[in-house]
């Protein structure tokens, strides 16, 4: 039940009436009360305590009522706002020890969240509420919303104007995408990040409706126009990507100029995937010469381009029978066939990865749980 202050003391809501409200002392045995309007307006207070006041509790009280109103005003989540808001309470040890766990707190406080909360849509035709489409300091934030077909296919693209300034004033852009935390309605969460301050900063939240080319299009069709409102240009030098195929096309076909260089994490890890889905996962664990003979062909992504060729003509002459079928794989998929070898040769390279974005995937990830992959969640995080 809601609890009040006055004089000092506690007060629980008894009952409500169409003009007052009645409360009670919340200690046991006291019989004092109080009348206020509906708008907790003080009417009258009745009777004497039989017990002094309770410091410790009045502390709780005042910091619970801090955490319930920005719980009920702020998307932040509310393990966040526990632990800030418990820092710099600076409680004493009476106060602490009555105040109720993160998870205690936690569980009764998403419920009151979820009731002012939009109902979860069910399609992807539904209204975003504007605390939704703003930061927290009032701002834009929900920069693109647009739906490719009538009633399906909607992109969603989540960015601060001076998130959208860095993307544009950029030379060398990241971008990774992943698909096992997207919202219901969507197939893809795309991050797009620029290296800045000596860091990784994400500067865009894309929810994608697939992986198609024509999504892709969209998605930078729209962002040049967002940056010719702002009186920018979209037009990096450097594109860092994931191996994509339904992207690669339409990044040489967007920005004709620029260096699409992909990711050396993602080339590695393809190649231990096909060592995986090969059956040499153990071979490649216990037996030496294999895995050395297998980071050779990883490590050819590092000779200077030139020689990559040559390297590789050499490495099948002196490979495993064993990994026949893994140097058909790196031949047709790398050497000579989907991916040209300018996109994972990262000899003289200065960002080999696109490791910020797939950073920021990875913990989007541990904190969107499987049985909580709700729209509203990413909107709030």
């Amino acid at each position: 039940n809601p609890l009040i202050l006055c004089d000092n003391y506690l007060f629980r809501c008894n009952k409500t009436t169409a003009r007052k409200k009645y409360w009670m002392c919340t200690e046991k045995g006291c019989s004092v009360y109080v009348h206020t309007t509906l708008n907790k307006e003080l009417i009258c207070l009745n009777g004497v305590h039989n017990h002094l006041s309770s410091p410790e509790q009045l502390e709780a009280k005042l910091l619970r009522d801090k955490m319930k109103e920005r719980i009920l005003t702020e998307t932040i989540s509310i393990t966040k706002i526990y632990d800030e808001e418990i820092v710099k309470a600076k409680l004493s040890k009476a106060a602490a020890a009555i105040l109720p766990t993160v998870i205690e707190y936690r569980s009764n406080m998403s419920k009151a969240r979820r009731k002012i909360t939009p109902v979860i849509p069910s399609t992807v035709m539904f209204e975003i509420p504007e605390l939704y489409q703003q930061t927290l300091s009032n701002e834009r934030f929900l920069t693109i919303d647009l739906f490719l077909k009538r009633g399906q296919d909607r992109i969603l693209v989540f960015a601060s104007d001076q998130q959208l300034e860095l993307l544009f004033e950029s030379d060398t852009i990241f971008m990774d995408g992943t698909f096992d935390t997207s919202p219901a309605n969507f197939k893809q969460v795309y991050l797009i990040h620029v290296h800045k301050f000596g860091q990784g900063l994400p500067v865009a939240f894309c929810l994608l409706p697939n992986k198609r080319g024509k999504t892709y299009t969209a998605l930078m069709e729209q962002l040049k126009e967002q940056a010719n409102i702002m009186g920018k240009q979209f037009n990096p030098k450097r594109i860092v990507t994931d191996y994509e195929p339904g992207l690669m096309p339409i990044l040489e076909q967007e920005f004709p100029k620029a260096l699409h260089s992909g990711c050396m994490f993602h080339f590695n890890q393809a190649i231990h995937r096909k060592i995986t889905a090969l059956g040499l996962s153990n071979d490649y664990l216990h037996n030496e010469s294999i895995r050395d003979q297998c980071r050779q062909l990883m490590a050819l992504s590092l000779m200077p381009i030139n020689e990559v060729e040559n390297q590789f003509i050499r490495l099948q002459t002196i490979m495993s029978t064993s990994l026949g079928d893994l140097l058909l794989y790196f031949k047709h998929q790398w050497m000579y066939g989907v991916v040209p070898i300018e996109m994972w040769n990262f000899h003289n390279v200065d960002h080999r990865t696109n490791n910020t974005s797939e950073g920021k995937n990875t913990l989007l990830f541990h904190f969107v749980s499987n049985h909580n992959r709700e729209l509203f969640v990413y909107f709030s995080l």
